[in-house]
């Protein structure tokens, strides 16, 4: 009860906290950078470690460049192309993992993966945040809202019916917790959410059909991010990706279906013109 308490607590402090950061746009500037910065260190402390310090830094400053020109290429209408300066840092990053690895004949790719795991979600949250003419942050917090409502419905429903004898598991050579019966109960929760949000005044962004189309999508594509953080954790022979969130875990125990749902997300949204 008292573990219970602690998760409710946090996550709702959690909460306000993303909520009351969408709210303005440099709100969410903030919230991005932490996000890239803290979940680096996270994925770092998984799988680098202590090793390549100045390359790990290297490839965070390309990261925070990129985040920064594409905030103020949708935030004023900064030209695209002062990304290029991320070069630099790059280029920095993969002279110092020359120097390192030439010293103990040790190179490692996962001092670049940050840049793909966590990068390119964060790029593809700010045009969801900028759907026209000016910041609009309610279609990025109905994405957000449907992650954490599958979340929900998987944890309730897994743990209600999932735990039981006989109980079909999902991948119980990553996560032997997961069963279809979350996975039912996420996807329930999310249809709902989305049917909800639509019902909300989310039909001035798009129809019914495309809500639950999304609803869908957040809880299958949030299950495999789930599970690829899950394997990493394995991997690593640890609980949880750090201590950030009492009860919960780390940063990335909470971001992992986010970082997979986002671009999944968009990229429907593209392929249907809705944005």
């Amino acid at each position: 009860m008292k573990t219970l308490f602690k998760r409710a607590l946090t996550g709702l402090l959690f909460l306000v906290i993303v909520v009351g950061l969408l709210m303005l746009p440099y709100g969410l500037a903030a919230l991005l950078t932490f996000i890239f910065c803290a979940s680096s260190c996270e994925y770092y402390r998984l799988r680098v470690k202590d090793r390549f310090l100045r390359s790990k830094i290297s490839v965070v400053a390309a990261g925070l460049v990129a985040i920064f020109v594409f905030f103020c290429h949708w935030q004023g209408g900064l030209d695209l192309r002062w990304a290029l300066a991320a070069v630099v840092p790059l280029l920095l990053s993969a002279f110092f993992m020359l120097l390192d690895g030439a010293a103990d004949s040790d190179f490692s790719s996962d001092v670049f993966f940050p840049l793909l795991y966590f990068l390119l979600p964060i790029l593809t949250m700010l045009p969801l945040a900028f759907p026209r003419q000016g910041y609009e942050f309610r279609l990025l917090l109905g994405i957000f809202i449907l992650t954490w409502l599958s979340d929900v419905g998987a944890y309730l429903v897994g743990m209600g019916f999932g735990q039981r004898p006989g109980a079909r598991k999902l991948f119980p050579a990553i996560s032997p917790q997961k069963s279809w019966a979350g996975v039912f109960g996420g996807l329930l929760f999310s249809i709902l959410a989305a049917w909800g949000l639509y019902a909300l005044g989310g039909g001035e962004f798009f129809s019914l059909p495309h809500w639950l189309a999304i609803g869908a999508i957040v809880t299958v594509v949030g299950i495999c991010g789930d599970l690829f953080e899950s394997l990493l954790k394995r991997a690593a022979g640890v609980k949880d990706s750090g201590r950030l969130m009492p009860g919960h875990g780390g940063l990335l125990d909470r971001f992992d279906d986010v970082f997979f749902v986002m671009p999944a997300v968009f990229a429907y949204l593209k392929l249907f013109s809705l944005i």
